[in-house]
């Protein structure tokens, strides 16, 4: 009942029993309604400094007030915008559910505001924005997801996990951000399989989420290269690389998984973060059985650059011949900067590690690798002097193009 029908009922009442405690009460609402209806005046016909003063001074005034605050919530000026909602915050409880409904305005300032009531409010807000999920206008659902955010409440998780399924996809791209505020590790999960969303600021909101849990997500992660769904594993493996290094140790231990889809995505992911500690376990799989898998790990191993150079170099005169194919692919993917090792190895004692020093130096066509082909061209071994004589072709023609 407004301010002004509880003073004009009292006023009807007449005198009897307790015309004293009415007498108080009348002179109470009196003054309130004069109170009020000057804040209404203020509010709607004055000018700044009216507005704000209005907006201060009722926030101990309560429950009569708060469809006006409400209403200066949307005032032009940020600082009437502010004052109402410190004001509804401070009238607590009872402004509640009017600032749920509010966040039926589609303004963001405006809606800035009402977060800001409601967080002011706290607990009392909590049940009634959990219930709001469900509301059927996707603006209030929207507005109950980004408060329960901001506010940190844990009791929303299980309810914002469902959000992310909500029709509406604003809705669902706050609930991916709000379980980041969270930072709840049970929403993992859920985030990994909203990676597949049909809208794009929807994924990657919930990539940009799985990425700030940090370690909890890196587990689930890994698990989700084998996904089905090519997308999300795609999307797995960016988030993965976007994590970094908490994450090399895990990916170091899934190179040994027995799924040739999680080693080869695990390789993958190494490779992009360029961490040094992860040559010496991807080298370990040049060898690796599964064909797809040895494919990244050269990849990854010309992506790590120089440091790689040596233990690829080893490779390259030591190993068995899947290593040594896999280690000249990354030599001639890293390209000059292997140019000096090669070299190096032209002399070596053994005519099959010359000579395929010899092709990899034209493949890579560095002209500073032509003085040690030409001393090549009067090898004892027959295929070496072929080998020296193509590459130095080689480079020739790279040079004239």
């Amino acid at each position: 009942m407004g301010v002004t029908k509880k003073f004009l009922n009292l006023f009807k009442s007449g005198k009897g029993d307790g015309e004293e405690e009415r007498e108080k009460e009348f002179v109470r609402l009196h003054d309130q309604t004069v109170h009020y209806e000057n804040f209404l005046k203020a509010l709607g016909e004055g000018d700044l400094d009216a507005r704000w003063s209005a907006v201060r001074s009722v926030g101990d005034l309560g429950e009569p007030f708060i469809k006006p605050l409400i209403h200066g919530l949307k005032d032009e000026y940020w600082i009437i915008r502010r004052g109402s909602a410190d004001t509804l915050g401070k009238i607590g409880a009872p402004a509640v559910g009017p600032l749920i409904e509010a966040f039926e305005d589609p303004g963001e300032d405006v809606r800035q505001e009402i977060v800001r009531a409601l967080q002011l409010i706290g607990e009392p807000a909590a049940g009634s924005l959990i219930q709001s999920l469900k509301h059927n206008h996707p603006f209030i659902r929207r507005g109950a997801v980004q408060a329960l955010g901001i506010m940190s409440e844990v009791r929303a998780v299980p309810s914002l996990i469902e959000s992310l399924k909500d029709p509406d996809a604003r809705v669902r791209q706050e609930s991916a951000v709000a379980l980041g505020r969270i930072g709840d590790p049970q929403a993992v999960g859920p985030l990994i399989e909203t990676l597949n969303d049909g809208k794009e600021h929807v994924r990657i909101a919930a990539m940009a989420t799985l990425c700030s849990l940090g370690e909890p997500s890196i587990l689930p992660l890994i698990r989700a290269l084998i996904n089905p769904n090519e997308d999300i594993c795609q999307r797995a493996t960016l988030a993965l690389a976007t994590i970094g290094e908490p994450s090399i140790e895990m990916l170091i231990k899934a190179l040994g998984d027995q799924n040739p889809k999680i080693r080869r995505g695990s390789v993958e992911v190494l490779g992009q973060i360029g961490n040094t500690r992860a040559i010496s376990p991807i080298m370990e799989a040049l060898d690796d059985p599964d064909r797809s898998v040895r494919i990244e790990v050269v990849k990854a191993l010309a992506a790590l650059g120089v440091p790689a150079i040596a233990p690829l170099m080893q490779a390259f005169r030591e190993g068995d011949v899947i290593m040594r194919t896999g280690a000249m692919e990354a030599l001639w993917m890293l390209g000059q900067p292997a140019t000096t090792p090669l070299i190096m190895v032209l002399k070596d004692d053994q005519s099959d590690v010359r000579k395929r020093a010899a092709l990899l130096l034209g493949e890579i066509g560095d002209p500073k690798a032509v003085d040690h082909l030409t001393g090549l061209l009067a090898d004892s071994n027959v295929a070496v002097r072929r080998e020296a004589f193509e590459a130095l072709e080689m480079i020739k023609k790279r040079k004239v193009q």
